[in-house]
């Protein structure tokens, strides 16, 4: 950054921070909101910080600030430097600009800071590091977001009655797109067993979701080349195994060139990313501007940097954690596919055990993350020639779980369509009933027996 540069984007900085202190300084109202409305490192200069600070604090002890209590506060070498606030601020009726200027003037500068240390930089770790705080300070949600009840009631009526709809993820199957309601910073997890096909399942789905959203698939096992020639096959019907083995025909040639405008519009973009941790995959989701991360998948992603050594249910449960953060500050979806533990026999005639929330290998802290969880597994295991599958939901936050549907599946075409078969579950569900402290449960005891 030039001097001039400096200059100018410092005058800017001042002259909001000035506005804000100032409005509070004259109008006792202001100081709440403003309070609300910035933060402490918005404030660049040392003695203006210093100030807020002081608000903040006196605030915090139920204390209504003034420019005495708050020059008091400060040790009482603060009284000109309060006075030239509020003769350089007008009117505190522009309070609420003065804090959208400093926010934006505050980012702006603190962005050029780290471009100046990225110079800098020694090492890749400090790249990393530095990188990630830009990409926070970009981020729209890295702040806090206050709703009160009024605010909360208009919203609630622009969302649910006004011509806006709230738009959910649609993923190209009726059932899912019916019981699911995944909106920007949820996180999805589809386990499946091995060679079920979600790889097959989440490309599919992509293609669907790419048709509104940008979604990035993120690859740490398939290539670009592979995940495409399954796209085509899908999405053509033409013969992967033809297109595998190079020996697609004219006709099929033919019938890809005249699904080129399909197979061409999503938004979508596939990514070999070996090594890249979820730190990485949230700096190249901003710079694409992904609304929609999947991953393939969530067990092959390594844990960011540590100062000891992570065994693989540590790196997991991290990996997990750190999806969940990335989908909650930056908005995006987040789609994490899974590996599940090999199932276990149910029964003496070797029956397989269908997989439940506990399948998700190796952390429990996927299934506490994730807002959905999808398991596919082959409905017929112990035939081969039946290719079946089951698609359960056995968690759902914002819907009803343990439900499921049949999808059948076109090895040679890696397509799934949504089957008429009926899903019939393993048990029915277990049903408790939770103990009111008024209304004993029906033949037990009262909560109060035995008590006097």
């Amino acid at each position: 950054m030039s001097q001039d540069q400096k200059a100018i984007l410092g005058q800017q900085l001042l002259i909001a921070e000035q506005g804000v202190l100032g409005s509070m300084l004259i109008d006792a109202e202001i100081v709440g909101p403003m309070l609300m409305a910035v933060l402490e490192e918005d404030f660049q200069l040392p003695a203006n910080r210093n100030v807020f600070r002081a608000f903040r604090e006196l605030y915090s002890q139920g204390r209504a600030p003034d420019p005495i209590l708050v020059n008091e506060y400060l040790g009482g070498d603060y009284g000109k430097f309060l006075t030239e606030l509020m003769e350089v601020t007008p009117t505190s009726a522009n309070a609420g600009e003065y804090a959208k200027a400093l926010k934006a003037a505050s980012r702006l500068w603190r962005m050029r800071s780290i471009g100046e240390q990225l110079a800098q930089a020694e090492d890749l770790d400090k790249v990393r590091e530095l990188t990630d705080a830009a990409n926070l300070l970009l981020c729209e949600r890295s702040e806090v977001r206050r709703v009160d009840m009024k605010r909360g009631l208009r919203e609630f009526f622009a969302r649910h009655g006004g011509e806006a709809r709230q738009e959910f993820i649609r993923w190209g199957f009726p059932k899912l797109d019916e019981n699911l309601h995944v909106t920007g910073g949820d996180m999805v997890v589809i386990g499946g067993s091995a060679s079920a096909g979600k790889t097959a399942l989440a490309l599919q789905m992509a293609f669907h979701i790419a048709q509104k959203h940008r979604v990035g698939f993120f690859s740490y096992e398939t290539s670009t080349d592979k995940l495409y020639d399954r796209t085509v096959a899908c999405q053509a019907l033409t013969s992967y195994r033809r297109i595998m083995s190079d020996k697609m025909e004219k006709t099929d040639l033919e019938q890809v060139y005249d699904m080129r405008k399909h197979l061409t519009a999503p938004s979508l973009e596939l990514l070999e990313t070996s090594g890249m941790t979820v730190s990485g995959i949230g700096s190249y989701a901003m710079a694409r501007h992904y609304d929609v991360i999947v991953v393939d998948y969530l067990q092959k992603i390594p844990a960011a940097r540590s100062g000891r050594h992570l065994n693989d249910f540590e790196r997991v449960s991290q990996v997990s954690s750190d999806l969940q953060q990335l989908g909650r500050q930056t908005g995006k979806v987040i789609i994490a596919l899974s590996q599940l533990s090999r199932p276990e026999k149910a029964d003496k005639d070797g029956k397989e055990k269908p997989p439940e929330l506990s399948s998700l290998r190796q952390s429990g802290q996927i299934e506490q993350d994730a807002d959905v969880v999808m398991l596919l597994y082959r409905r017929f295991p112990n035939d081969p020639q039946n290719l079946q599958r089951n698609l359960t939901i056995p968690k759902n936050k914002d819907g009803v779980a343990n439900t499921g549907f049949v999808l059948d599946f076109d090895g040679d075409n890696q397509r799934f369509r949504q089957s008429n078969a009926m899903w019939v579950p393993e048990k029915k569900p277990e049903t408790s009933v939770q103990q009111s402290i008024f209304r004993p449960m029906p033949d037990g005891p009262s909560p109060f027996d035995g008590k006097t």
